[in-house]
């Protein structure tokens, strides 16, 4: 392989402004990463961002490996410019690595079509379905950055937060990041097992949850002696 030594008068004229695809986080010929626990809906995040680009002509390449696309119908997520691909076996019995099915499909949507942008639903799947190297996350994340500075593509990879070390390696390998969080707590109800002392008095009555730790059981109980004791409603 002969490298290429380049003027930097030759180098930054060559350099475009960058594109935002999502917001000013993810940027074009770049990796983003969207991460968060296992029970947040992280796949309709990022169908939303790729049904955005797909709407400002953008087309998108939608590698449906988690399976959960399945839990969405309706004309208001369907559009020309949206590519769904679901990574299968050909039969019960192909030894074929499925990390190495995906990466096939994305090489060859590059060779035969114009298509440049993709989102990876998701590599932690990916990485479970596989075997040898490729059942490492962060070595999956590794061989798409590579296919991505390569190709000069756009990708957007979904993945669920795993050990601090294996969250590291994603991080560092990612241009950007995007964060999904659980349901909020604001729209969290209160646990079935949640009791009111009958006792207390109803301006002001503290809620005595199960399940708490020691030190919060000690510091309500007291709220509440102190509620009883000076009775100032």
């Amino acid at each position: 392989m002969e490298h290429k030594f380049v003027s930097s008068k030759n180098f930054f004229s060559a350099v475009k402004k960058a594109v935002s695809l999502y917001k000013n986080i993810w940027r074009e010929c770049t990796t983003a990463l969207i991460h968060g626990p296992r029970t947040a809906d992280k796949s309709a995040k990022a169908l939303d961002i790729a049904l955005d680009l797909a709407r400002n002509g953008r087309e998108v390449l939608y590698v449906n490996a988690e399976g959960h696309l399945d839990n969405y119908s309706g004309g208001d997520i369907c559009h020309e410019n949206l590519y769904v691909f679901t990574p299968e076996y050909e039969s019960i019995d192909d030894t074929a690595d499925y990390a190495d099915l995906v990466f096939e499909a994305i090489e060859q949507a590059v060779r035969t079509t114009s298509i440049r942008t993709f989102v990876i639903d998701s590599v932690s799947r990916i990485a479970a379905l596989s075997f040898g190297r490729n059942a490492s996350v962060a070595y999956i994340m590794k061989r798409i950055v590579a296919l991505q500075v390569k190709c000069k593509l756009s990708i957007l990879v979904v993945a669920d937060d795993s050990t601090k070390t294996g969250n590291n390696a994603l991080l560092a390998l990612a241009a950007s990041e995007i964060p999904v969080d659980s349901e909020n707590s604001e729209n969290s109800e209160i646990p079935k097992n949640s009791e009111i002392p009958e006792n207390s008095d109803s301006c002001s009555r503290p809620v005595i949850v199960g399940r708490l730790s020691r030190a919060e059981r000690r510091r309500a109980e007291k709220l509440a002696r102190k509620i009883k004791s000076t009775k100032s409603c």
